[in-house]
């Protein structure tokens, strides 16, 4: 009765431990396979554009550390990288494909202007979204090819904390102002952030487009849709939108676009139709 019980705990154990190694490994095992798929369509491209293609894509993936979507922004080491890859390109025109909610503004900034530095034609595709700091280094190509329905978004500094939360810059100088001596000192300190942050932002998207655009009042249009508080920070500007605001806009969006961003699997499974 003993050894029964023994091999019945032995048993156990053994599952437990083939039971998480599947869970720890298997994805990761998944998404090594996945990878090479994604490197080999980039180099496919590669050929048939004669492009250095990069991808920036933040995306929660069912294939994740034990099987958890983990969520992605634009942060430092998305810079470092990139800044990287321009530099290895060399006398070859860049396409960075971008899907992205935003995220860091600094890091935002490093790779638009190391976009924009490259001697070579640049251009952003945006296969569905690029908004906040991806719209920013949208910005900064010579050319940003969008599906017909993909999107871009303002690009107006979100301030806050962790206890508050965080908002728009605009916003923050709203409160200020409306409550005038009545405001509470963070958000007086607040404010202050908000306009040397609009500060920032106003010099980098001049920075960015102004040698592009002869017509300054069109350029000024812009400018109040992206960061001046006009239009909220999860508004989209859809790719004709953005062609009226004078923008390098295409649509033509070749489906090898399409093909790799299927490389990168949604969690999500409530959408279903047949192909």
């Amino acid at each position: 009765m003993v050894f029964e019980l023994i091999d019945i705990w032995t048993i156990i154990i053994v599952v437990g431990i083939i039971f998480i190694f599947y869970v720890i490994f298997y994805p990761q095992v998944q998404l090594k396979g996945i990878n090479k798929r994604r490197k080999k369509t980039i180099t496919k491209i590669e050929k048939e554009q004669g492009t250095k293609v990069l991808s920036m894509i933040h995306r929660k993936e069912a294939l994740s550390f034990l099987g958890v979507p983990v969520y992605q922004y634009i942060d430092s080491d998305d810079a470092e990288q990139i800044i990287r890859a321009i530099r290895t390109a060399g006398k070859r025109p860049i396409d960075i494909i971008v899907h992205t909610p935003g995220g860091q503004m600094h890091a935002s900034i490093q790779i638009a202007r190391a976009l924009k530095s490259h001697p070579e034609k640049t251009r952003v595709i945006v296969p569905y979204y690029s908004m906040s700091g991806g719209t920013i280094i949208a910005l900064a190509a010579d050319e940003i090819l969008m599906d017909s329905n993909a999107v871009l978004g303002p690009i107006d500094p979100q301030i806050g904390d962790w206890m508050r939360g965080s908002f728009p810059a605009p916003s923050w100088i709203y409160a200020a102002q409306v409550k005038g001596d009545k405001a509470d000192d963070s958000t007086v300190i607040m404010s202050d952030i908000s306009k040397k942050a609009l500060n920032l932002t106003k010099s980098v998207f001049y920075e960015l487009l102004d040698d592009k655009y002869e017509d300054k009042e069109k350029l000024e249009e812009l400018s109040k849709k992206l960061y001046s508080g006009e239009l909220i920070h999860i508004t989209p500007i859809k790719a004709s939108e953005a062609i009226k605001l004078g923008l390098p806009v295409q649509t033509q969006m070749p489906q090898k676009f399409y093909d790799y961003m299927d490389l990168f699997q949604s969690p999500k499974t409530s959408v279903q139709h047949l192909e």
